[in-house]
């Protein structure tokens, strides 16, 4: 396909597995928005929403895999308790009654939160991270914890407790490190989820699995909760910090999967603890695209989809423009200042328990250490590049470019690429490149490859500009259907 081709219109040109679960039987399914507007109307019980997504969990178990531990008993005293309080008439929250699932990465008080670790089977937070209990007192219900790969490692997720999750689209993994989030989004069986991105673990899944996801600026999410905490701590509450300063801390995010752009703002508005304006003014901004960095080629089937979202700004009147050039050497510095992490949080985490680890959570915490003295080139080297984008965004306030070189990868974390087999975080190289900046990034879907897998494309804006992203988002939603609906086994 060409550059400028139409990524919505290429046909399959080899079979591809139907999906393995049938569709969500409402409400299951139903947007977060809707549910909370029926559960407040008293049109629905919060109970029967309950039930509803946890049998729709039970539904998609076997062949997502997706779950890492379940609040079925809790999750239904919640239900009930809250709809006690509405019939009393008691004031509802943003989210009063909504089905969440939560990343088995962060903090949740009183439920396992593993890391999808043998090293922290059974741990269980005393607090809840910053993010979670504001999800809480605004009226979500956490129904599960879903799964990741060994401390959110990885561009798959799989892990020697929960084994292998599987993508509802078919064959392909849900990404990684926050898969098990975007496949239960993708199944109905949760209306909002809540990953961690470092490096892109909620925007590849989200691309992966045909859903969207937030990730929001460095400093626009309380940190907190998200495990092992500074200092090794697994129970929810932050440590001292180390000597030398820890990179995966500098970059690290909590951000929402959902299957729509109004479902995000929502739950960004919440974690973030502020209301959101109308982002009104976003159409007068100049939009640029930019369809590779300088390290991993992009397939024509995501180039393609740059385009695509680009030529379709366009047409709605948009001034559009390319930007090329603009992620060039964010990935290298990226991977060359991520190497330099010493991982003393997990190593202090782990202690005596090493030999319970997987292999390749062994090999990390196995390397050497490192002085803070090695960072500071780096670190500046990553300035100097935020400070040309900055550049570029007084511009164009708005950068299109592609989430990953491919749709999604196979299972074990190889995907072919125009003729080359790549693997792991090389099929991140453009949300690695983003994660650099520290700006915040949307991943929404704009069509499918040859292959019919969806694909999305990254909206990237300048710090502080969440309402912007999403503005942009909705507009290419409403433009190009946004969240792609997997192919359901017919009923």
């Amino acid at each position: 396909m060409s550059p400028g081709g139409n990524a919505t219109e290429v046909q399959p040109t080899d079979p591809y597995p139907v999906a393995r679960v049938r569709a969500p039987t409402a409400p299951a399914g139903w947007p977060a928005w809707r549910l909370r507007d029926a559960i407040v109307a008293r049109e629905i019980a919060a109970e029967e929403v309950m039930r509803a997504h946890l049998d729709r969990l039970d539904e998609v178990s076997l062949a997502l895999n997706a779950v890492a531990r379940d609040r079925r008993a809790e999750a239904l005293r919640e239900a009930r308790a809250l709809d006690r309080l509405l019939a009393s008439g008691a004031e509802p929250g943003a989210l009063c009654g909504v089905p969440i699932t939560v990343k088995d990465v962060i903090a949740t008080a009183g439920t396992e939160t593993s890391c999808g670790s043998a090293a922290f089977a059974g741990n269980i937070p005393a607090a809840d991270a910053v993010a979670v209990a504001r999800l809480r007192a605004a009226g979500a219900i956490v129904i599960a914890k879903s799964n990741c790969p060994e401390f959110g490692f990885g561009i798959t997720t799989e892990n020697a407790v929960h084994g292998i999750t599987r993508n509802p689209w078919g064959a392909h993994s849900p990404g990684g490190s926050s898969g098990g989030e975007a496949a239960l989004i993708a199944a109905g069986a949760s209306a909002l989820g809540f990953g961690t991105d470092y490096g892109g673990s909620v925007r590849w899944p989200a691309q992966c699995c045909g859903v969207l996801a937030l990730r929001p600026g460095v400093g626009s999410v309380d940190p907190v909760g998200q495990l092992p905490e500074a200092g090794g701590r697994m129970d929810g509450r932050s440590g001292p910090a180390g000597p030398v300063p820890n990179v995966q801390r500098m970059f690290q995010v909590i951000g929402p999967i959902a299957r729509s752009v109004r479902d995000l703002a929502l739950a960004f508005s919440v974690i973030a603890g502020r209301e959101l304006g109308r982002g009104s003014s976003w159409h007068q901004e100049r939009v640029g695209w930019v369809s590779a960095d300088d390290t991993v080629t992009v397939g024509a089937d995501a180039e393609a989809a740059v385009r695509l979202a680009a030529d379709a700004l366009a047409g709605a009147g948009i001034a559009v423009e390319a930007a090329s050039g603009s992620l060039d050497g964010l990935h290298a510095a990226f991977n060359a200042l991520r190497d330099t992490d010493p991982l003393d949080d997990h190593r202090a985490a782990v202690g005596p328990r090493q030999a319970l680890l997987g292999a390749g959570a062994a090999a990390l915490l196995a390397a050497a250490p490192v002085s803070a003295a090695d960072q500071g080139p780096l670190r500046e080297r990553i300035d100097q590049l935020r400070g040309r984008v900055l550049a570029q965004l007084e511009r164009t306030p708005v950068l299109i470019a592609p989430v990953a070189p491919v749709a999604a990868c196979e299972l074990d974390g190889t995907a072919l690429v125009e003729g080359v087999r790549r693997s792991g975080f090389e099929l991140m190289a453009q949300c690695r490149a983003v994660s650099a900046l520290g700006f915040p990034a949307l991943s929404i879907p704009v069509g499918r490859d040859r292959r019919g897998l969806p694909l999305s494309v990254q909206v990237v804006a300048g710090p502080g500009s969440e309402e912007l992203v999403l503005a942009v988002g909705l507009r290419l939603e409403q433009l190009l259907g946004g969240a792609q609906q997997p192919p359901w086994l017919p009923s």
